[in-house]
């Protein structure tokens, strides 16, 4: 029996926690076995040096987190087969999407970042939860993404939002491994986004 693996991706305040819980909620009400993760994970050993990095607020080159971030997924990747072997639908916030679209909005070169997630496992379907430009104000905020980033940010802010948002819409078009995206618009009422996703997720079990 095989399981199904999704990921939520999308910029920072876009909605993908708040959705992840809905649909692990609702998946488990419908009798599956589901399963939560999130990246960074924090609890495999690179996860762990990844969290000490951002707690001492240390600058690493993006080269350096980029390879950090890939290896944590690589440390992960025994755990997820495992679940996807027993059935079990394993849902992800964020995957190996937001270090190629984050990274390479610092300047890397984007398919560098592919070729170095290329050994992991792919996602049976990749929702991105999209803030249309018309309500950014309801989105990012620059200091959330520096956080994020664990940068001082020193480009315009419309610069770096635009480059995240359009990266990750770039991805959704061209998806980098063949995946199966959905470009969700998070605008609308919460209610309404969690019945999209999961007639979605539906059509795929």
């Amino acid at each position: 029996m095989t399981g199904i693996f999704i990921a939520f991706e999308g910029t920072v305040s876009a909605g993908k926690k708040t959705h992840v819980k809905m649909l692990a909620d609702r998946l488990k009400e419908m009798g599956k076995e589901v399963v939560t993760i999130s990246f960074p994970s924090y609890d495999t050993d690179i996860g762990k040096l990844i969290k000490g990095w951002i707690t001492k607020s240390l600058q690493l080159n993006p080269e350096t987190a980029s390879m950090l971030y890939a290896a944590d997924r690589m440390q992960y990747q025994e755990r997820i087969k495992e679940w996807l072997r027993k059935g079990w639908v394993v849902i992800t916030d964020r995957y190996c999407y937001s270090n190629i679209v984050y990274q390479s909005a610092l300047g890397l070169p984007k398919q560098w970042l592919i070729d170095i997630e290329k050994p992991i496992i792919k996602p049976d379907i990749v929702f991105l939860m999209d803030v249309p430009e018309k309500d950014s104000e309801r989105g990012i905020r620059q200091e959330s993404l520096q956080k994020f980033l664990n940068i001082e940010q020193e480009k315009p802010e419309e610069s770096l939002k635009d480059r995240v948002r359009n990266g990750f819409l770039s991805l959704a078009e061209n998806p980098p491994y063949n995946e199966n995206w959905y470009v969700i618009d998070t605008t609308k009422p919460v209610e309404e986004v969690h019945v999209e996703i999961l007639d979605i997720v539906q059509e795929k079990i």
